[in-house]
């Protein structure tokens, strides 16, 4: 029988013969009945078979010393001990198994862990339900399918240790992935362990103690007025001029791409005679607002609503502006993200606009996620100082 603080559970394991399957040498079969806080499992067979006149009901054994009892007392008091270990090992993790649950993972009706594809879908499942967004489920997505490819085998959650993971963040960087990409990737791999932990997958996880070390490296690559008009003036075929232009859009209003393909005529509206846009983020549900330039107005007017505007997924989007990029000679690495860095910058530094108001037009609760997208910039420094300042 256990006992166990905090919430008094009760279990007990016993052993009882099916009298009624007596063969004909005069030997039963044994079943176990496992009964938690009064509830009963159904009973099973554990695959030996006894006399029932050298069965001890009290003691739970085989009567006698001979090597058949000895065998059967044996094999019976293990049945007992890994039907204790499941429960109690479960328990430790904070899950209370039922009676029914115990014997169903004793007998593999069900599983106590799960392999790594399985806890991969299973933990996805569990952010998406969290109301994640669809961009944000595929960078997961990705994570989780890189360290699947590192482990090459589809191994069990609970067998996955550090000797495994040893060497992932370097296999990473051998990619060529920047050292603060790498470290989020391990970072989402130790968020789905902790997960596992947490469902009672696993008691451990591989990644424990990992210390993880951030460059804080900030990328505000972007382009310069000059290399915008460039791709604005430029003649592009059809296909290359429609991805032109949805980054052209971009770069004036600081969509991010998802938020960019989700755009419909309801968000523009008239404010004080003035086109505005206000949008709720797709990633984060917070509001953007800001107004809108003669260039966006142009496009919109040019596709003949923003419910035309084209529309392309953005790892479409990115391989056609490696196109356009060579084209009009940019060396710069273009894609979606840099229109966002782009509107910022122009934001910052040519418009003089205060971090405060250019958090509220990207979709931001605070000025300290801004420095993500640009920086004050020689020309705005300059552009303060004009007049204040006599200069040599």
């Amino acid at each position: 029988m256990i006992t166990l603080l905090k919430k008094i559970i009760k279990m007990r394991t016993l052993f009882v013969l099916r009298k009624t399957s007596t063969n004909k040498a005069g030997v039963c079969p044994v079943n176990c009945r496992i009964t938690i806080d009064g509830i009963k499992a159904t009973e099973f067979s554990v695959g030996v078979s006894v006399d029932p006149k050298k069965w001890d009901s009290k003691v739970q054994r085989v009567k006698g010393n001979s090597t058949t009892s000895i065998d059967t007392n044996r094999h019976l008091e293990i049945v007992k001990s890994e039907i204790n270990e499941i429960y109690l090992s479960a328990r430790a993790r904070g899950v209370f198994l039922s009676a029914h649950e115990v014997k169903d993972f004793y007998t593999g009706k069900a599983k106590i862990s799960c392999n790594y594809s399985d806890l991969n879908q299973r933990y996805r499942a569990e952010l998406e339900g969290r109301g994640r967004a669809k961009s944000t489920l595929n960078r997961y997505r990705r994570c989780f399918d890189y360290l699947g490819e590192f482990l090459k085998n589809d191994l069990p959650v609970s067998r996955i240790e550090r000797r495994h993971v040893a060497g992932f963040w370097m296999w990473l960087s051998r990619k060529g992935f920047h050292s603060d990409y790498c470290n989020k990737i391990v970072q989402a791999c130790i968020g789905m362990f902790r997960y596992a932990i947490r469902e009672g997958l696993t008691d451990f996880s591989p990644f424990a103690g990992t210390a993880l070390e951030w460059t804080k490296e900030l990328d505000t690559t972007c382009l310069s007025a000059e290399e915008l008009e460039a791709i604005k003036t430029h003649k592009w075929n059809d296909r290359l001029q429609r991805v032109a232009d949805s980054f052209v859009f971009m770069c004036y209003t600081g969509l991010h791409i998802s938020d960019y393909q989700n755009v419909i005529e309801t968000d523009r509206y008239l404010f004080q005679g003035i086109q505005f846009m206000k949008i709720k983020r797709v990633k984060t549900g917070v509001e953007a607002i800001f107004p809108l330039c003669s260039e966006v107005v142009e496009l919109i007017d040019k596709y003949g609503g923003l419910n035309k505007m084209p529309k392309i997924s953005g790892q479409k989007s990115n391989d056609y502006l490696k196109l356009i990029a060579s084209g009009v000679n940019i060396e710069k690495n273009l894609t979606n993200k840099i229109a966002r860095k782009t509107f910022t910058d122009w934001c910052l530094n040519d418009l003089g606009i205060k971090e405060e108001v250019v958090a509220s037009m990207l979709g931001h609760t605070t000025t300290r996620q801004v420095r993500y997208y640009g920086k004050i910039k020689e020309r705005r420094i300059l552009a303060e100082w004009k007049d204040k300042v006599e200069f040599a």
